[in-house]
C-alpha cells in the first residue's frame, strides 16, 4: 500500500495527541456501522427463479465458480506462472460441477464475451455464489435477447475473522494477491481473444483495478505478473461502490496502469455512503477519500491521453447512506440495467 502521507506542516506528536480521541470515535462508528451493513448468518433468498432459467438456457450463457480461497493469500508468495485456481461450473440453481481451468480455457471463444464478478467485504464461499447469482439475474433480466456470455464468480476469502476493523484492512491487503491471480486469468482469456468484462462491488473493486494495472506491467504487494504486458486490452469494467482511494487511478500512482486497459467504464457510487466517508481508517491515511464518494477527478484522460467511455451515477437520492450493494440493485435507479448495458456493449455515454 502507498505510505500514509503527514502534512508537512504538521508535528507527528502533535498530530497523535490531537486526533487519538477522534480516532478512537471513528473506529467504534466504523464497526457499528459495517457491522449492521454486511451482517453475517443469515442467507438471502436470491436464487434464480425459474423464468430467469428459462431466459439462461434461451441464452445459451455458460456459468463458472473460481474459487481462491485455499490458495496463499499474500502477494509476496502468489504462484503467477501457474496458479491453483478451483474451478467449477454452476447450475441457475447454484449447484457446482468441479472442472480445472484448463477446461475452463479450452471452452472459452471469440463468439462470447466473459464477465466476471467479483464480491466484496464479508463474503463466506458460499454467500459468494449466492450474490454472484443474484448480479447475474439482475442482469440477465435486462439482456433478454442478446448473445451468450459466459458468467464468472470470483470467489475470494473475504469472510471475517476477526475484529471487524483490523479484519477489513487484512483483506484489503488480500487485495492485492487476488489482483495478481485475476490478471494472470485476463491475460490468458486475451490471448486466446476473448473480450473481457469485470463488474465488481466494494473491495472487489479494488481487485479489478488492481488486475488491470498488474496486466499492464504495474507492480503490487512488490510483485509484477512474469512474462508479457498487456496496455489497451479494451476491457469493460463497472464498479459498484469501489473502495479505492480516490487518485489511485491517476498517472503514477497505486493502480495508475488500470485505465490504460479500460474502453468502457461504469462506476455506481453513493456521495453519502456511511461507510465510505470513514474510508480513511481502512489504509489509516488521514484525509485518503474513497472512489465510490464520487471523486472522479483522476480518471480521465488515461495515461497516455486516450480517453476512456466513463458513466458515473450518484444513487445516493434513491439508497440513502448505505454501502449495501442489493440496495444498488434493488433500487428504482437499477443497478442491474447499468450493468447489462455494460455487458451488451450499449453505448456508453458519459454523465
Amino acid at each position: 500500500m502507498p505510505p500514509p502521507r503527514i502534512a508537512a506542516n504538521s508535528s507527528p506528536l502533535m498530530t497523535h495527541s490531537r486526533i487519538t480521541i477522534r480516532h478512537v470515535i471513528a473506529v467504534i462508528a466504523l464497526a457499528m456501522t459495517t457491522t449492521s451493513l454486511f451482517a453475517e448468518g443469515v442467507c438471502l433468498d436470491t436464487s434464480i427463479e425459474a423464468h430467469d432459467c428459462a431466459i439462461e438456457t434461451t441464452l445459451n450463457d455458460r456459468l463458472w465458480l473460481i474459487n481462491t480461497r485455499s490458495i496463499p493469500t499474500c502477494a509476496c508468495r502468489v504462484n503467477l506462472d501457474d496458479p491453483d485456481l478451483k474451478v467449477s461450473r454452476l447450475g441457475c440453481n447454484g449447484s457446482t460441477c468441479q472442472s480445472t481451468k484448463e477446461e475452463y480455457l479450452s471452452e472459452l471463444g471469440s463468439d462470447r464475451p466473459v464477465v466476471v464478478y467479483v464480491h466484496g467485504y464479508r463474503f463466506k464461499h458460499c454467500e459468494a455464489i449466492e450474490r454472484g447469482l443474484f448480479v447475474y439475474q439482475k442482469t440477465l433480466r435486462r439482456r433478454a435477447g442478446c448473445g451468450p456470455i459466459d458468467w464468472v464468480i470470483w470467489s475470494w476469502p473475504s469472510d471475517c475473522d476477526s475484529f471487524i476493523t483490523k479484519d477489513v484492512r487484512e483483506k484489503a491487503k488480500f487485495a492485492d494477491a487476488q489482483a495478481l491471480y485475476l490478471s494472470w486469468l485476463i491475460r490468458e482469456q486475451l490471448r486466446r481473444s476473448v473480450a473481457t468484462k469485470l463488474i465488481g462491488y466494494s473491495l472487489g473493486g479494488r481487485v479489478i483495478t488492481g488486475s488491470l494495472h498488474a496486466l499492464a506491467g504495474g507492480r503490487l504487494g512488490g510483485r509484477t505478473l512474469p512474462g508479457e504486458t498487456i496496455q489497451h486490452a479494451g476491457v469493460d469494467v463497472g464498479l459498484v461502490a469501489p473502495a479505492i482511494e480516490e487518485d489511485w487511478l491517476a498517472a503514477g500512482q497505486y493502480h495508475g496502469k488500470a485505465i490504460s486497459n479500460m474502453e468502457n467504464f461504469t462506476v455506481l457510487f453513493n456521495q453519502r455512503d456511511a461507510v465510505l466517508k470513514r474510508y480513511w481508517l481502512l489504509d489509516k491515511v488521514r484525509g485518503a477519500v474513497a472512489l465510490g464518494l464520487g471523486r472522479m477527478q483522476s480518471i480521465v484522460p488515461t495515461v497516455d491521453n486516450q480517453a476512456i467511455q466513463l458513466r458515473a451515477l450518484d444513487f445516493s437520492r434513491a439508497i440513502g447512506i448505505t454501502h449495501d450493494e442489493l440496495d444498488y440493485y434493488q433500487s428504482r435507479f437499477d443497478a442491474g440495467k447499468e450493468m447489462a448495458r455494460l455487458i451488451s456493449d450499449v453505448q456508453m455515454v458519459s454523465r
